[in-house]
């Protein structure tokens, strides 16, 4: 076995006890301390349980800081004016101290930090990682199976070898890669199997329904240890977290449901952080200089996914015409304040095979839109409701300036906002004709990217889009060897020229991450799951 070891800044640990949450009363206050930092969002996670509720910004922040993996991805500083953020080819390890790689690239090795416990005090085992791992593949409603073949298919590709010793074998040299990328992104986070286990029964093998009610079964840097429903979740830092006890040592995050709101609170100085806030009140806190604003290499996209199986855009020619109609310029100047970009390609242009020949970004041509649905036989207006998260107001904003622009085009749009939970279950429902989302593969790898949101039968595969062509493009470039080598990125190319003829989605732009902090507040790190690491976090 050739080794390739990634070594590890991993601190001693000692048995930590943590409260486990159904509903309980908040027990904190806001506090402007180094030690404490409040952060304002739109709402709160649906649900506690990664295996239910996998989707929405605020559900992607819980289960990152609550929750830990066996690697991540080695945070990197900014350059050019850009904020720290991840390096997407190079991994560093949280629960596992380091890993090796077979010869044959086939088998992971990895060796756990033995001395982890999670913040029920339990000692991390390879016990943990297996039955982790079952619970993943084996629960109905979990995205996993989805989100990680044909690179993880099967959660008998993890062993057991020895208590602090665990491996991963895949099918192909090539599938290393994102499978890496997968262990290093929330969906791998390991729980504590032990607590797990006690609450299982006969109709919940797996307590999924415990663990939505109940936090702090992983051993993340934070546990949850007050919760009130629709008003706020307080995070103390657990001081056993394997990469360091962090610094801000608790986050009290508040739900405050207006953005006007969340950003006067950070110019105020009464919170540190705020969330998805309008881009023009990002501009206007950063030019009074109330707080700080980051650019990043993002890989966050506004786009619309259509409903391509029945109704109104099972029809090709409507959503190519649709796409003609959209107004992204006034958009990305209207709406983002120039913190948006036009997309031509939603896979990252840095990688070293990338192939960008033919691929273009939409544009606005309202005759091309009125030519394509005359050729198509619409002589009435074409109406279709577009749905909306009324939490999330960029996303509000830029859904009027579309209902006002395509009218022009022979479109008659109604807007439906409702709040994050009917957002959530309507999408996974597939109840939606078309809705507008801020959305972003967690996975930067290539054949991760085009094949998250349309896989035939995934419960995220939004426009509920199958196509065979585009199915053998991404088999061909997972064939094709190094996922990010110019032979796989012709196939890569291909695959999104079929995208882009479909338009089962239509892309709107590139969006920088909508957030503010206190101008004393550093330690920021951009991830590709656009969520706020608080464990990296701490005051000037």
């Amino acid at each position: 076995m050739t080794k390739r070891t990634r070594l590890l800044a991993i601190v001693a640990v000692a048995a930590a006890g943590a409260l486990g949450l159904a509903g309980c009363s908040s027990g904190s206050s806001s506090s402007s301390s180094s030690s404490t930092f409040v952060e304002v969002t739109a709402a709160q996670p649906q649900s506690f349980s990664y295996e239910t509720s996998a989707t929405g910004y605020e559900a992607a922040e819980f289960f990152m800081n609550t929750g830990a993996t066996l690697i991540r991805n080695k945070y990197v500083a900014g350059t050019g004016g850009q904020s720290a953020h991840e390096d997407y080819n190079d991994f560093t390890g949280v629960l596992a101290k380091s890993y090796d790689v077979s010869s044959d690239g086939l088998t992971y090795t990895f060796h756990l930090d033995t001395k982890a416990r999670s913040n029920y005090g339990d000692k991390l085992t390879a016990d943990d990682v297996i039955w982790t791992m079952q619970r993943k593949f084996a629960v109905s409603t979990s995205i996993v199976p989805f989100i990680s073949a044909p690179f993880i298919t099967s959660a008998t590709q993890f062993k057991k070898v020895d208590d602090s010793t665990v491996t991963l074998t895949v099918a192909k040299a090539s599938y290393g890669y994102t499978a890496l990328s997968l262990l290093a992104n929330v969906g791998y986070n390991i729980y504590d199997a032990d607590v797990l286990k006690k609450h299982t029964t006969s109709s919940d093998p797996w307590a999924v329904k415990w663990s939505g009610t109940h936090a702090n079964f992983g051993f993340g840097a934070y546990k949850l240890t007050s919760y009130t429903p629709g008003e706020q979740m307080v995070y103390d830092a657990n001081p056993y977290y394997p990469l360091g006890e962090p610094k801000v040592k608790r986050i009290v995050q508040r739900e405050v449901a207006d953005a006007g709101q969340r950003s006067n609170l950070v110019k105020s100085g009464d919170a540190q952080i705020a969330t998805q806030l309008r881009p023009a009140d990002q501009i206007s806190l950063q030019k009074s200089k109330s707080a700080q604003i980051f650019t990043v290499p993002t890989n966050a996209y506004v786009y619309m996914p259509l409903l391509t199986s029945k109704g109104t855009f099972k029809d090709v020619n409507v959503r190519k015409a649709l796409a003609y109609a959209i107004p992204y310029d006034k958009i990305n100047s209207n709406v983002y304040h120039g913190r948006a970009t036009s997309i031509s390609t939603i896979l990252s242009d840095k990688d070293p095979g990338f192939d960008g020949d033919g691929l273009t970004a939409n544009s606005t041509d309202i005759a091309k839109a009125k030519s394509i649905l005359s050729a198509a036989g619409y002589t009435s207006p074409v109406k279709f409701t577009l749905t909306v998260n009324n939490s999330v107001p960029d996303l509000m904003e830029a859904a009027v300036q579309i209902q006002t622009a395509v009218k022009a085009a022979g479109f008659d749009v109604t807007i439906n906002a409702v709040n994050s939970a009917a957002f959530q279950t309507g999408l996974a429902d597939k109840s939606f004709e078309a809705s507008i989302q801020r959305d972003y593969a967690v996975v930067q790898s290539p054949p991760y990217v085009l094949s998250l949101f349309y896989t035939p039968k995934s419960v995220i595969n939004w426009p509920d889009f199958t196509s065979s062509e585009l199915m053998s493009d991404i088999a061909a470039g997972n064939a094709a060897g190094d996922p990010t080598g110019a032979a796989a990125g012709k196939e890569w190319n291909a695959a999104q020229k079929v995208l882009q003829s479909q338009m089962p989605t239509i892309y709107i732009n590139y969006v920088q991450p909508l957030n503010a902090f206190a101008t004393n507040v550093k330690g920021y790190v951009f991830r590709s799951d656009n969520v706020i690491d608080y464990s990296q976090l701490s005051l000037k």
